[in-house]
């Protein structure tokens, strides 16, 4: 069994570390090209420390860890962020139309999430 009393203070500690130098690698490269691409790069970028942190927790035995980790990310991606885009939405526009394609998505991961 891992013991459990120097890895989330060390974890924290780098992971802090991380996202701060590639939020700003990610802002420098945003600001020299257009839009889209720095979106792109935020994006992918945005969950190298998720990984990084679930790649170290899994070989130390933090599967449990790994696994909350994950729930954790996929119930605030599907829960806050679109709950804060409708909101949002729904104070500039009256009327909000949804792809269904982007709906199917979202409800088969809210069910993956939560099975």
């Amino acid at each position: 069994m891992p013991s459990y009393n120097f890895f989330p203070k060390l974890w924290c500690y780098f992971s802090h570390t991380i996202q701060k130098r590639l939020s700003f690698v990610t802002e420098q490269v945003a600001e020299h090209t257009n839009g889209t691409i720095g979106a792109l790069l935020n994006a992918t970028f945005g969950n190298a420390p998720e990984f990084l942190i679930s790649t170290a927790a899994m070989r130390n035995g933090f599967y449990r860890v790994v696994q909350l980790t994950l729930l954790g990310s996929i119930l605030t991606n599907l829960l806050f962020v679109f709950g804060l885009s409708c909101l949002i939405g729904g104070l500039k526009w009256q009327v909000q139309e949804l792809r269904i394609t982007s709906g199917n998505a979202s409800i088969g991961m809210l069910i993956m999430a939560t099975a």
